[in-house]
This record gives C-alpha cells, structure tokens and sequence, in this order.
C-alpha cells in the first residue's frame, strides 16, 4: 500500500474531524422534529402512508441522545423501516450529544436498501487507525467492503442525498 496513500488519508480525516467539530445542530428535541417533518413531508409526496410516530423512535440517557427508524443493522425488510413504493427501505440511528441547548454529532448510519443495490452513509463513534482502509466518514456504495470517504453531513443532508438516490432509481 503506498505510504502516501495512507500519508493522504489520515490528512482527510484530520480536516473531516475539525469540520465536525464545528458543526452545530439545534437541540436533541429540535433535532428529532426536524427528522419527524422531514420523513412526514416525504411520506406525503411519496404517498405512501408510512406511520412516522410510530417507526421514528428516540432514547436519551443523560447529555446523549440517539433518533432511529429501523433497525441498526438490515437484516431484512421490517414493519420499523420506512418504505418506498418502489419496495426500498430506510433505516437510520443518529447519535446526538447535547449542550447548552445545541448537539453535536456522535455517530449516524443510514441505511437505503433497494431491490438489486443499497447505500449506507456511516459517521463511526471514533476513528479508526488505519483511516485509507476505515475511514471514520464514509458511504457504502452497494458493498461492505467499499468505503468512500465523504465529509461529514448533518443528518437532514443525508435524508436529502438518500431521497435524491431512491428517486432516480425509480425514473
């Protein structure tokens, strides 16, 4: 493995975490609203009649807090996932920490899984030490063993990314 390579990779992530470091979300509470409006106007464009209060779950445990739907890891369809009417589905975990009234992000995997392909955004709770191979910031293009690293989004950009995503695959 070339040296610069890894030399590169370990630079990225060191830009990837300041970047993270200076994003700021609302609150834990507005944070899940804004997760809850977003899945409730998609369910409504796509006409699919997905219960959102019930499949949107959240847990909080001192100044950490987690936002799913779905399982965290799809093992198969599930009546907690959101679905599409092409047959794809949806499943999130977002981890929050907050403070003073803003979050910051701890963790997020978001799972799109689709007939023939899938998509998985990943923000891991720690780096990894061998960034090239795990980079802490990454999507999964339709395999495990792929990892593309992207900066880190907050979790209404990936929503937009994944929506954006099922809806080519249906044109």
């Amino acid at each position: 493995m070339p040296s610069r390579a890894a030399e590169r990779a370990h630079l990225l992530e060191v830009v990837f975490e300041e970047q993270l470091e200076a994003l700021r979300l609302p609150s834990f509470r507005d944070c899940q609203a804004e997760i809850r409006i977003y899945l409730e106007k998609q369910n409504l464009a796509l006409r699919r009649f997905n219960n959102i209060h019930k499949i949107l779950r959240d847990q909080r445990s001192g100044d950490t807090g987690s936002i799913s739907v779905g399982p965290s890891f799809d093992k198969g369809a599930t009546d907690s996932h959101f679905r599409f009417p092409s047959g794809a589905r949806l499943s999130l975990f977002v981890e929050l920490r907050e403070s003073n009234g803003r979050s910051s992000l701890l963790a997020y995997k978001f799972d799109l899984r689709m007939a023939a392909k899938y998509y998985r955004f990943d923000l891991n709770p720690k780096r990894h030490n061998q960034p090239l191979s795990e980079p802490r910031f990454h999507l999964h293009p339709g395999a495990d063993d792929i990892r593309l690293p992207i900066p880190p989004l907050q979790p209404l950009e990936v929503l937009d990314r994944i929506f954006l995503i099922e809806a080519k695959s249906r044109a």
